[in-house]
């Protein structure tokens, strides 16, 4: 009996707080104004945003923000993965949430149908699942985050080499800094050019300089090698340094990185298929000599 009651308890609680997230809510004028002005990031849509689950994480990101929390380290290296891959803290939020919740009431719930179905499991092993999933589930979704920003990261600094190249051929034809850059930008299609191109547009129609607009952004996406273009550029266009020079080469430096990041990745992979390598040899070596040691263990 008190397995029923708790788990018609919970069952209504879920009911009631599905019935609160799908309810409509009234939005404020300014509200629709700063969705319409919102910038949505290539590739991405508001789908995501609009989902009633995604609306779980609003109180905890509004509590985190009072309290001061968004200028710790941790959480500013997750904005950062969440602004690189275009995600919302919202959105991310509450999967966490509903993970966390999952993870922590999904055994309890199996527990209970299989005691209400006859099948006694022990409590203990209940707790300890509980105590296991959550944390893994959280630990898997954070950690496809981190992993996604990384791949992204990574394109982002190769789409800067080539943005620098073109800035530098620019320049040579006689174009000034700031057209170099603008028409670097506008050549490829791709998201990483796009977004570089949005980031110029926008710093020249509110009359911010370039340099600034693009230290700004390497900020929010945590890659040091736009800071480091945007220094460069700051100082030919503050200090008349020798722009085409300084550019070729950070485009080079920016290259033999790129290039040792795929010579370690190449090794790291050639390691790790040694095992695979080594267990499949093993496995031939058994499977050839068990007749054999069969036949010397049929003699005795």
């Amino acid at each position: 009996m008190t397995a029923v009651v708790l788990l018609a308890t919970i069952v209504g609680m879920g009911v009631i707080g599905v019935a609160y997230g799908l309810r409509g809510h009234r939005v404020a004028l300014d509200g629709v104004l700063d969705a319409w002005e919102r910038t949505v990031p290539l590739g991405q849509s508001d789908e995501s945003s609009a989902r009633a689950v995604d609306r779980l994480g609003a109180p905890f990101v509004a509590a985190a923000r009072r309290r001061g929390w968004a200028t710790h380290r941790w959480v500013l290296r997750g904005l950062a993965d969440l602004e690189i891959t275009g995600g919302d803290p919202e959105a991310f939020v509450s999967r966490l949430v509903v993970l966390t919740a999952g993870g922590a009431l999904g055994p309890l719930v199996l527990w209970l149908l299989a005691s209400m179905a006859g099948v006694p499991l022990p409590s203990a092993l209940a707790a300890v699942v509980m105590v296991v999933t959550a944390p893994t589930a959280i630990a898997l979704h954070v950690s496809g985050l981190v992993r996604r920003a990384g791949d992204r990261r990574r394109h982002f600094r190769v789409v800067i080499g080539s943005f620098v190249d073109l800035v530098v051929l620019s320049l040579a034809g006689g174009v000034g800094i700031d057209g170099a850059l603008h028409a670097a930008s506008q050549v490829s299609p791709d998201w990483a050019a796009q977004r570089l191109g949005r980031t110029l547009l926008t710093a020249r129609d509110s009359g911010t300089a370039p340099w600034t607009a693009l230290e700004a952004l390497g900020r929010d996406l945590a890659v040091p090698e736009l800071v480091e273009l945007a220094t460069t550029v700051q100082l030919a266009g503050t200090e008349g340094a020798r722009i085409r020079q300084s550019l070729t080469a950070r485009a080079a430096s920016l290259r033999r990185h790129e290039q040792a990041d795929a010579e370690s990745a190449a090794n790291a992979m050639t390691e790790r298929l040694f095992l695979p390598g080594a267990l499949l040899l093993l496995g031939f070596l058994l499977f050839i000599g068990y007749p054999a040691f069969q036949r010397i263990l049929g003699g005795f």
